[in-house]
């Protein structure tokens, strides 16, 4: 999967951008406040229709600073790229505005998100990527999602059907609590009873995931790190036991609702449901300990990076196609042989690289081995 061409028009500060991208890496510097990560984000959300920061609509149009206030100068942001896969080019295309995300494939609807997705994907490593290792599970559940739709863009509609369940219930046990009468029992099991087959299927997609994800990230791992520093574990944690969770999805689902009806009356009180997979988490052992209690900056470095590293190359093994790979502010995040391993092993991917750095020296790469474009104010232009 290579992008070959990207246009972006009003996207943050980026008034107007039109690049023709090479096949391998392609490094973005300049100082801080330029808008090198902005770039990163445009390709990130044209493969993802997300923001690796969290953005809202509202935040990616163009806008401009008038002393202490900003002000919006465009009516949406445009985001244009053309993906070649093998000898096929298609053209992709994200229009933000207020009302939300218009996607188009070749000019025409995708027909589904889906389709749009089978066809462009993305991973990034961001700083904030540390978090997911010793930050709230929140962040360790996006990930995982995250990655297991990378892998499987079926996935998006297991997790849809989960969170439509999941807003059904609240809505009904917050009403409860706000008028103090118990939620309708009838209604609130037909919450339950969807809200447990869409849970059961996430619980079961997230263990499968983790069962083919954990082998690659040990081997990513340990080539970052050495196989000294001692072997990675990933450990999903819930409500429901991995006894119950190998045993498949007819399991999951008679031990969830079992749990959820224990929780029945908690969850009335609180008016909130308790029980599911939006409260799961996920733990990191590195030589059996927990890495988010035990481990030292360089080692939550180390593993956040072969997490995103280990996304990459099981996609590639089972889908065949390797993701965009959006590596920002390499200075602050990653030190030489970090960085000359990461580099050595999207070399044997044959990824696509976008990174950004705020000066070329931080790559400790061969000047020939790389295609530079410098960003200032919000201008790119090509450095070669």
């Amino acid at each position: 999967m290579r992008l070959s061409s990207l246009s972006l028009r009003d996207f943050r500060n980026l008034a107007a951008v039109e690049l023709a991208l090479s096949p391998g890496i392609s490094v973005f510097y300049g100082d801080n406040g330029q808008g090198k990560t902005n770039l990163l984000e445009a390709v990130y959300l044209l493969a993802t229709l997300k923001s690796f920061r969290g953005a809202k609509n509202g935040q990616l149009i163009r806008f401009e600073r008038e002393g202490e206030a900003t002000k919006r100068v465009a009516d949406c942001a445009v985001i244009k790229g053309r993906l070649l896969t093998g000898s096929l080019p298609r053209d992709y295309q994200v229009t933000i505005d207020s009302k939300g995300k218009r996607i188009r494939v070749d000019g025409k609807d995708p027909r589904g998100l889906p389709n749009y997705f089978s066809g462009i994907k993305a991973v990034s490593f961001v700083p904030s990527d540390l978090r997911m290792v010793d930050g709230g599970p929140e962040l360790r559940r996006d990930f995982l999602d995250r990655a297991a739709f990378t892998l499987d863009s079926s996935y998006l509609g297991v997790a849809r059907d989960y969170r439509s369940a999941l807003r059904q219930k609240n809505a009904l046990l917050r009403d409860g609590k706000r008028t103090g009468r118990s939620p309708d029992p009838a209604l609130l099991s037909v919450w339950n009873d969807r809200l447990i087959a869409a849970g059961s299927s996430v619980v079961n997609r997230r263990v499968m995931f983790l069962s083919r994800f954990g082998p690659v990230f040990r081997e990513v791992h340990e080539g970052i790190t050495g196989a000294a520093k001692g072997h990675a574990e990933i450990r999903y944690r819930g409500p429901v036991s991995g006894t119950v969770m190998k045993d498949g999805p007819a399991s999951i689902e008679t031990e969830l609702r079992r749990k959820i009806e224990e929780a029945s009356a908690q969850e009335i009180r609180r008016g909130h449901a308790t029980v599911g997979p939006h409260r799961d988490d996920w733990e990191l052992r590195v030589g059996g300990e927990p890495l988010r209690a035990f481990g030292s900056q360089g080692q939550v470095r180390s593993a956040a990076l072969g997490m995103r590293m280990a996304v990459m190359e099981l996609t590639h093994e089972s889908a065949g196609v390797c993701p965009l790979f959006l590596l920002d502010d390499v200075s602050s995040e990653l030190d030489v042989n970090r960085n000359r391993q990461l580099m050595e092993r999207l070399r044997a991917l044959n990824a696509q690289v976008l990174v950004t750095t705020t000066s070329l020296d931080n790559l400790k790469l061969t000047r020939d081995s790389y295609a530079p474009f410098l960003v200032k104010n919000g201008v790119v232009e090509s450095d070669a």
